[in-house]
């Protein structure tokens, strides 16, 4: 019988081998029950490449980082969608666009790669046109991605 450390180690086994088909130049996989890889994205064919680093086990929320070439400011502002330690915001926690019966290879990524996409945008017109909340929007929500139990999925809005 597979105990629960095991079944959490297989559950990201099964994130990692997606990952690893979708981007096989990727660097990474899992360890201690953490999944962490780094993924080469490259919004548009006029964009520059993007190394971004995937952090994700079955106790937080996939957090996104952009390692390469750093995010710019616009006149002294930091990009939108960022939360503090500055991981992408994607997805509003709490709400219903994304889970962790989700692939990240067909949904995280995918959506860094949009993310990225908005923000060449936001740098060259100073305007965010990827819509959203994202946290300084007057809307309090779970801006440290906090823990959660496979068990205890609710995720809550905080007011």
């Amino acid at each position: 019988m597979a105990t629960w450390n095991q079944t959490r180690m297989t559950n990201l086994m099964e994130q990692w081998i997606p990952l690893k088909r979708a981007f096989p130049d990727s660097l990474g996989g899992v360890h201690r029950n953490r999944l962490r890889c780094t993924v080469n994205l490259q919004p548009s064919s006029l964009s520059c490449v993007y190394r971004i680093r995937l952090e994700y086990s079955l106790e937080i929320n996939p957090k996104v980082f952009v390692e390469d070439p750093a995010l710019e400011e616009r006149d002294g502002k930091r990009p939108p969608h960022l939360y503090q330690g500055n991981s992408l915001c994607l997805y509003l926690p709490g709400g219903n666009e994304w889970d962790d019966s989700m692939l990240l290879a067909e949904t995280i990524i995918p959506w860094t790669s949009e993310w990225l996409l908005h923000y060449e945008i936001w740098l060259a017109t100073g305007e965010w046109h990827g819509g959203g909340i994202h946290p300084g929007d007057g809307v309090k929500i779970q801006n440290d991605q906090s823990d959660r139990h496979p068990e205890a999925r609710t995720r809550r809005r905080l007011n």
